[in-house]
C-alpha cells in the first residue's frame, strides 16, 4: 500500500509542477526535403497555451545602419556535428566576449520578432542551398560545407510575453532577450 501512495504522491506532484510551469504549450511540426541544389524547410508552430509568445522569426536589423539586415535563417554547426537551420537569437555579441562583433560592448543589432496569440498557429518555409557557409561558430564562417549526407535540424526561438518581458511595440528585441529554443527532430539529408 505504501508503494501505491508513493506513486500517487509522485504523480500528483508531477501534475502540480506541470500546471505551475511557465513554459507555454507549443507544437512544432517540421518537414525537410531536398530538391535539386536546395534544402526546403516547411514548418508550423502552434500555440496551444493560453499565453502570448514572441517568436524570433524575422532576422536581424540595426537601427543605426539603415538598410542593413541579416537572416532570418542562420546556419550553425553544433558541437555534435548536426547542422542547425534556425530562426532564433544566436549572436556573438550576446556573450561577454564581444571580440567577434568588433569589440562593441553594447550591440546595436536587434532581432525582429512577432507575437503568436493563444490558440493561433503560423506556417512558413524557407530554402537554403545544399552548399552553404555557416554563420556560427565564427571559426566555421567563410568555409563552405555540403549539407548532403549530414544531419540537419530546424530550431526556432521564442519567449513568453509577461509583465517583466512584454512584447516590444516596434517588434525589435536585443541579443540578450530571454529565449526558449524549440527544435524539430534532426533528419539526415540524402
Amino acid at each position: 500500500m505504501n508503494t501505491v501512495r508513493r506513486i500517487a504522491g509522485l504523480l500528483l506532484a508531477a501534475a502540480v509542477l506541470a500546471a505551475c510551469s511557465g513554459d507555454p504549450d507549443l507544437d512544432l511540426d517540421v518537414r525537410t526535403a531536398v530538391a535539386g541544389t536546395e534544402v526546403t524547410v516547411e514548418y508550423t508552430l502552434a500555440n496551444r497555451s493560453d499565453t502570448r509568445v514572441v517568436v524570433y522569426d524575422g532576422g536581424w536589423t540595426d537601427p543605426q545602419r539603415p538598410g542593413w539586415s541579416q537572416g532570418p535563417v542562420e546556419v550553425s554547426v553544433r558541437d555534435d556535428g548536426v547542422i542547425e537551420l534556425s530562426r532564433r537569437i544566436i549572436h556573438a555579441c550576446q556573450t561577454p566576449d564581444t571580440s567577434d562583433c568588433g569589440g562593441v560592448q553594447e550591440p546595436t543589432v536587434q532581432m525582429h520578432g512577432s507575437v503568436l496569440e493563444p490558440g493561433a498557429s503560423r506556417s512558413d518555409s524557407f530554402r537554403v542551398p545544399l552548399q552553404v557557409e555557416p554563420d556560427h561558430p565564427v571559426s566555421a564562417q567563410r568555409t563552405p560545407i555540403s549539407l548532403a549526407g549530414r544531419k540537419v535540424v530546424f530550431c526556432i526561438g521564442l519567449t513568453e510575453v509577461t509583465a517583466d518581458d512584454p512584447a516590444a511595440a516596434d517588434g525589435l528585441y536585443p541579443p540578450g532577450s530571454p529565449q526558449t529554443i524549440l527544435c524539430g527532430e534532426p533528419v539526415e539529408l540524402p
